[in-house]
């Protein structure tokens, strides 16, 4: 019903000057500019599920991962808040929540003393860092085609040191026969600032539209960390201990183009084609730097954004892996609530 209604104050297709708050929060996708407009304030809070069951190896062929006995399954909250301080320049803060499960296969070792079964779950969640950015584009109106700059920073906020290992020994049998769980609990921070800057584009014709955009990130320098040794004792228990090593993040390229129809004043279609490449990060083993392995990633997200009310808005896409190098390939869905307002202007210009 309230799509239905929503309909009902569907814009025209050719682009025209507005300056009144309903008409700009009513203004299809193919006719919006690429920041918000002076006065406008957007919130957005989105969650996105993924199961991990695909991954592209060092050659790029797929391997399934449940031959392998591998399982995890990903849950992702973000929220952010922008904000447009003219109709060119724009002010936006992120961050985000995740947890993630990876459970390999169980492994049997058999020797002439003993028979041990091994397990092994590595989980990772928490809060992530905290990104601020700032939006500009050009200082005209837009109506046929749309150029901006974005730069930020991600803020290492967020706790990026493993925590204590709970490892356990269980299904004790005899003296020899037994079953190991190792259980790791990994952060999500980066521990390092890492900036990054974007070149974003818009052109429409009617009632289609393509955008696209690349982005670059890359560590402002070197961090360190620890790592959870654990040993074994004759009781069955683990003894734990930290060592330090030094790393750098991979630096990231991400170039993505979009086609969208806009099927109705509130109805927008589109499918997304993703290319991502990691390089140039390292970590350090036994007092050695060893270069991380290059990660490409290739994939498509169809979606779709509704507009429920003038102020809320639904965006809604999927993600399909085509192709890769040394990384996961998950399917993924995700979700997204858009409030906005004009808080402070009635009649912004």
């Amino acid at each position: 019903m309230l799509i239905t209604a929503t309909s009902s104050i569907a814009q025209s297709q050719t682009p025209v000057a507005v300056n009144d708050t309903y008409s700009l929060l009513t203004m299809p996708f193919n006719q919006r500019q690429l920041t918000l407009y002076k006065g406008q304030l957007q919130v957005n809070a989105g969650y996105k599920f993924s199961v991990l069951a695909r991954q592209f190896n060092t050659a790029g062929k797929l391997e399934i991962l449940r031959d392998m006995g591998i399982a995890s399954v990903y849950h992702y909250y973000f929220t952010e808040i922008r904000f447009g301080v003219t109709g060119f320049l724009e002010l936006g803060a992120q961050s985000n929540y995740m947890k993630r499960g990876v459970r390999s296969q169980t492994v049997t070792y058999v020797s002439t003393n003993e028979t041990v079964k091994v397990n092994s779950l590595t989980e990772e969640k928490g809060l992530g860092d905290i990104l601020l950015f700032a939006t500009l584009r050009l200082p005209l109106e837009f109506r046929i085609a749309d150029l901006g700059i974005r730069g930020g920073m991600l803020i290492p906020s967020a706790e990026h040191e493993p925590q204590k290992p709970t490892h356990n020994v269980s299904n004790v049998l005899s003296a020899s026969e037994y079953t190991v769980n190792y259980q790791y609990h990994n952060t999500t921070g980066s521990g390092v600032p890492v900036y990054f800057f974007s070149v974003h584009t818009k052109a429409t014709l009617s009632d289609f539209s393509l955008t696209a955009s690349f982005t670059m990130s890359n560590p402002a320098t070197e961090g360190e960390n620890i790592r959870w040794e654990q040993s074994l004792t004759e009781s069955r228990t683990f003894d734990y201990s930290t060592s330090t090593y030094k790393y750098l993040p991979d630096r990231t390229y991400d170039l993505k183009t979009s086609f969208h129809y806009q099927a109705a004043g509130w109805l927008n279609a589109g499918i997304n084609l993703n290319l991502s490449k990691t390089d140039a990060g390292w970590t350090e083993y036994w007092g050695k730097k060893y270069r991380n392995p290059e990660k490409r990633m290739v994939s498509i997200e169809p979606g779709l954004e509704i507009q429920v009310t003038p102020s809320i808005t639904i965006y809604q896409k999927a993600g399909f892996p085509i192709s890769g190098k040394n990384i996961h390939a998950p399917f993924h869905m995700y979700i997204t609530a858009s409030f906005n307002r004009f808080p402070f202007f009635r009649q912004p210009r």
